[in-house]
């Protein structure tokens, strides 16, 4: 008796180690990359574009500059477009500067919701995806009104979770015109653009795999524990053979 428990916290042990292993890691949260500097302090939902240039405090990270994307959205997102995806290169060697060519609210495919609301910047490399940090800077809703900084009295900001996959951008985008989806729904994913990411998926998908393999191994060692204890305890039940005179 006294071995089948030690044998049973042995495999209570490994399953614990192995389980604490495989188990995917909690998201990273995304801290800002920096301030955004807007050509202007207020405006209306309504007024096309939404401000006249939007610059980032410093360049994209080294190897995520061959394309931005200046986007509008709830902290944490999703994000639509303001601008079309930039793509012209070479963002991680000064500070990304970006034009609007539409309203906030058509930006959206409708009004935005009193509140906070992050105008952000992406910056994308070619093999790695969407930088899991963005620029931002907070602007706030009022009506039909938007003015820059927080809502007074809103509690201390919170690093947004990681981005969605880029491959969800709003329809439209490839183009430049505005998408047409409404605030709250889930953005369509455009086609025929560069800037999906696509490495992003692949290791979104290896990493699945690795759980699997570790999973498997999991319940290997629970059934090679199980199997142990089956068999001391038949040896044990087994009479003992008679002797030969």
């Amino acid at each position: 008796m006294i071995r089948h428990r030690t044998l049973a916290a042995a495999g209570a042990a490994l399953l614990s180690a192995a389980t604490a292993a495989i188990l995917p890691p909690s998201p990273a949260a995304a801290a800002p990359l920096g301030t955004i500097s807007l050509t202007q302090t207020s405006g209306t939902v309504d007024a096309t574009p939404i401000f006249r240039v939007a610059t980032t405090a410093r360049p994209c990270p080294a190897g995520y500059g061959a394309d931005a994307q200046l986007r509008v959205g709830r902290p944490g997102g999703p994000y639509s477009n303001l601008a079309r995806p930039m793509t012209a290169g070479g963002y991680d060697k000064a500070p990304v500067t970006g034009q609007p060519n539409r309203s906030f609210a058509a930006a959206l495919g409708g009004a935005p919701a009193d509140g906070e609301w992050w105008v952000v910047v992406e910056c994308l490399s070619q093999t790695e995806g969407v930088h899991p940090d963005r620029f931002v800077t907070e602007i706030t809703v009022s009506g039909r009104q938007w003015r820059t900084g927080r809502p007074a009295g809103a509690a201390p900001p919170v690093d947004p979770a990681s981005p969605p996959d880029p491959a969800t951008a709003t329809a439209g985008d490839p183009t430049g015109t505005p998408g047409a989806t409404a605030l709250g729904a889930a953005p369509t994913a455009s086609a025929g653009t560069r800037l999906t990411g696509g490495l992003r998926l692949g290791s979104a998908s290896l990493a699945n795999v690795w759980w699997m393999l570790g999973l498997v191994g999991v319940l290997a060692v629970v059934g090679v524990v199980h199997l142990a204890a089956g068999r001391r305890r038949g040896r044990r039940g087994r009479p003992a053979g008679r002797r030969q005179g």
